[in-house]
Order: structure tokens, then sequence, then C-alpha cells
């Protein structure tokens, strides 16, 4: 679809009326952007939503939802022991920003927000999400207490971290850059024990390059359901007055996006169980701690370290569930209300005693004699089950005896260990509860 930019007052939607204001000089085109953009209050400081963040609403319920953009827990026995699935909602304690890498946007004062290239919602990606995460775990395990640790577990910590998140950028043969060079330099004594690990658990030999690898962990990009507008207006020193407005295209504060993150140790197939466990719950923590230092405290977007890009504690629909099996309690016996007595003459309701029936399943009538030798009470038996099998007894043999249909046998279908958290608090202990259950050995 094309739109013919000398057309007095193009037709669109939002975000083509957005895309359109390049035509306009860059005054009129900012005016106009922000009223599309920016949502007003009232006096009592309801919030009413902008005509984009409808736009966004009608996206989300007709495309990103429907098409499964926002993943439920998958079937944890198709994947490897140990996988691990966890995922929650939170919400902006302050706005987040981002840079699209929209050439033509408006305006030379305008930052686009990060959004979708075909639904245009403002979202976080998968890459962002993973370079993070691992940035924080670096920083808080490796960065920050480099001083305390041993060249020994300063490279356990940091081979860790690699098989989690795969092999670090700037890791190439003969020499490291980036990432890898700026750990290299944390701690150089370690270098040469990392290098061991590495080489060690991939089987190489020492004039091998180190192996380009993915992590255990998958991410999923976040879609959030507000946008907004901040302003940054620039003062002349001499006249103390404001030149240029800049206007940043933000997810303001209160925004909500669901966070999901998936686990899975292909590296330990065929490993034994108990080892395992002890690693998916060990990186299960390493990332729960990681995620709330990263969304609490150093933030997930541009201009962190000015406080943007931080959530609240609690969160919504928070969950993580584990190829572990569940520890079924066994359930409490309930008392049974007693069987009801049967004449002695029965063995079982509807069914005489064998000494009362021939081998074709008839009564069997006693002699005379058989009846002489008998005791009181055992004729007074015979009598009292031949006039059972008179009145009923004939009858119930009489009908065809019902084949019970054989039941298929039935795979069981196992109960994988779950639990819930509202928090980044309860998230933490509920993983060190874990943690401690299974190292334990109770189930």
């Amino acid at each position: 679809m094309s739109y013919d930019l000398y057309v007095e007052k193009p037709q669109g939607n939002i975000v083509t009326q957005i895309q359109l204001l390049v035509c306009e000089d860059s005054v009129t085109a900012a005016r106009k952007f922000v009223q599309m953009v920016h949502s007003r209050r009232d006096r009592n400081g309801n919030r009413s939503p902008s005509e984009y963040e409808r736009f966004i609403a009608q996206e989300k319920s007709l495309y990103i939802d429907r098409l499964g953009f926002i993943p439920s827990s998958p079937d944890l026995s198709a994947l490897p022991p140990g996988s691990w699935f966890l995922q929650f909602t939170f919400t902006l304690a302050k706005p987040w920003i981002s840079k699209d890498d929209d050439p033509f946007y408006v305006a030379e004062s305008v930052n686009p927000v990060r959004k979708d290239k075909v639904f245009k919602v403002p979202m976080m990606s998968a890459a962002s999400w993973k370079g993070l995460l691992r940035w924080t775990a670096m920083h808080t395990r490796l960065a920050l207490q480099k001083d305390t640790l041993s060249p020994e577990k300063f490279a356990q910590e940091r081979f860790v971290q690699t098989l989690l998140f795969g092999d670090e950028k700037g890791e190439e043969p003969g020499e490291t850059k980036d990432f890898a060079a700026h750990l290299d330099a944390l701690k150089p004594e370690a270098r040469q024990e990392y290098e061991r690990l590495l080489r060690a658990y991939y089987e190489l030999e020492p004039d091998e390059p180190l192996p380009h690898h993915s992590g255990r962990l998958m991410f999923y990009p976040t879609f959030f359901d507000l946008i907004d507008v901040e302003v940054i207006n620039p003062h002349s020193r001499e006249t103390r007055a404001g030149t240029h407005p800049i206007y940043l295209e933000c997810v303001p504060q209160g925004a909500k996006g669901t966070f999901t993150l998936l686990y899975v140790p292909f590296d330990l197939i065929g490993a034994d169980e108990a080892e395992i466990r002890r690693q998916a719950l060990e990186d299960l923590q390493l990332v729960a701690e990681g995620l709330q230092a990263m969304f609490l405290t150093y933030g997930f977007s541009a201009k962190r370290t000015s406080g943007y890009g931080v959530a609240e504690e609690t969160v919504r629909d928070g969950f993580v569930q584990i190829r572990i099996e569940e520890t079924q309690t066994p359930p409490t016996s309930t008392p049974t209300a007693p069987e009801p007595s049967l004449p002695k003459y029965l063995k079982a309701p509807g069914m005489l005693k064998d000494e009362y029936l021939n081998p074709d399943g008839t009564f069997r009538e006693r002699s005379e004699a058989e009846l002489k030798a008998m005791k009181k009470s055992d004729h007074q038996e015979y009598e009292k089950a031949k006039k059972w099998w008179e009145r009923e007894g004939k009858a119930i043999a009489s009908q065809p005896s019902a084949e019970p249909e054989p039941k298929p046998a039935e795979n069981p279908t196992p109960t994988w260990l779950k639990r819930e958290f509202d928090s980044f608090d309860r998230l933490c202990e509920v993983v060190e509860k874990l943690k401690e259950k299974k190292q334990g050995g109770a189930g």
C-alpha cells in the first residue's frame, strides 16, 4: 500500500499519519506528533489514552495475543530433564526509553522508541533482554566480587555464565576484545583456568580455538501496552531560556509488559539426574537474583544510569515450572462405610458359595443320606441357600455373564514442579527453598 504525499490530508492509521509528518515543517510536525502520542490527564489525575495507545490495544488484541507472541508454558515432557520456564508481568516504575532504527521519523528533534516492525507496538527485543541480563550477572557476580574471588572461583563463575548465555562477544582465536577482553582485564590471572574449563568441557585440544556455542537460556520479546512522550528542553546559558525541545518517545510509568524465559540444558542430556537437577536449580538461582537486580536496581532502558527503565517490586501472574517431578503427598485415607453383612451361604452379593453349586453353575440338590449326615446348623443353611436360589439365584444365573472390557493401559502424566510468586523477593525465596529441599534429598 502506498500513499500520495501530495494529497492535502492523506488517510491511514495512526502509524501512517505519523510517518507522513515528515512532509511538514519540523515545528508543525513535532506539535502534531505530540497530539497523537501524548496522553492527557484530567483534573482528578485520570489518564486518558492517546490515539496511538488505542491503536496499540487494538493490535495486541487482534494479532499479538491471538498469534501467540506472548507464549504460554510449553510441554516440558518434550524438553530435556532439568528444563524450566519462567514468566511474569511487570509494571514500570519509571519510563522506558530506547532507540528505534527508523531513518525517517517526524523530525530530527523526535527520538522514536523501539517498535515491532510489523505491528508497530513498543517492544523490548529478546536480544536486548539477553544482553542486559548477562551484563547484570557479570557485574554483580564478577565485577563487584573480583577482589574477594580467587582466580579459580572467578574462572568457575565466568564458565557457568558462558554455559548460560553462550560464548562471549569478542572471543576470537589468538585475541580477545569487547566483552571478553573486559572480563580478562577484571582478573587476568583467571584467564588460563577459564580456558582450561572450556576446553575440558568441550573436549578440545590445547591448539584448538575456543568454541562458538549457544547458551541454555532462550529469551522472548516483551510488548508494552502504553506509549507517551518525554521532553528535554536544553536552556541557553546566556538567556536561561529553552532553545530547541527534544521529544523522546517512551513507554511511560505504569505500563505493563510480560517477561518470558526458557531454560534448556541441552548440553546435559545423558548426564546423571542428580547433577542435572543441581545445575538447573543453581542456574535458576543465578537468573532469579540477576532479574531482581536488573529490574529493580540497574534498569533495562536507555538512560538507565539516570533512573529510567526500572520496574516495581510486585509482579503479576508470576510462576516458574521445572521439569522435575513434583513430590506427591500421599492421600489421606478416609474411612469407608462398612460393607453390608452377607448371609453365610453367599460368598459375594448375588453369588452362592461353591459348595452349593454344580460345576455347570446350577444348584446342587443333596440326597436324603447327605441331608441326614449334616449337622443341624448346616442343614438350616442349606435350606436357606435353596430358598434363595429359587427366589433370586436361578434368575441371576440365567443371565449371560458380561465380560469386562479390558481397559487400555494409562500412561500417568507427570506433574512437573511449579511455584508461583508475586514479587522479585518472593521469586528468590521460592528458588532458595527449592534448592535447599532438593539438596536435602526431600523429593
